[in-house]
């Protein structure tokens, strides 16, 4: 008999309990949204009220510099990609844009943003920004 649960493999990343992707015009209007939908993942996953609103406010800052940047991009009437993946021990929010920025900028002026880690790659025109926040591993709500 395994330890592992069904369909893991030893040593593999805990399965993923919940999954938000949207993809929004870069319309500053727009993002403005993104708040709740954070905010509502946060809470799902368990994290503490204050948390998710530190989550959410990372994710609306990451997501206004990448806007910055693309709205002065030729062809501005791309989209901005937010997928949102909680799992049983984290919080993984991206965000990816057509940003004109550089990804290392754009990670170092979040670097003060209250998130466990962050990553940010260039490549093909985008620039993706992952934001990871811990939490703990027995979520309310989940089976222990």
């Amino acid at each position: 008999m395994s330890a592992e649960p069904a369909g893991t493999t030893p040593g593999a990343s805990p399965p993923r309990t919940g999954r938000i992707e949207c993809s929004f015009d870069n319309d500053a209007r727009l993002m403005v949204s993104l708040g709740t939908i954070i905010s509502h993942a946060a809470k799902r996953a368990g994290l503490p009220e204050k948390t998710q609103e530190d989550v959410a406010r990372a994710t609306l800052e990451a997501s206004g510099e990448m806007l910055a940047s693309a709205n002065g991009k030729a062809g501005a009437a791309s989209k901005t990609k937010i997928l949102v993946e909680e799992f049983s021990d984290r919080l993984e929010v991206t965000v990816e844009s057509p940003a004109c920025a550089r990804a290392e900028g754009i990670r170092k002026r979040l670097e003060g943003t209250p998130t466990d880690r962050i990553q940010c790659d260039g490549r093909e025109g985008l620039v993706r920004v992952t934001l990871l926040k811990s939490c703990s591993a027995a979520k309310s709500g989940s089976p222990i």
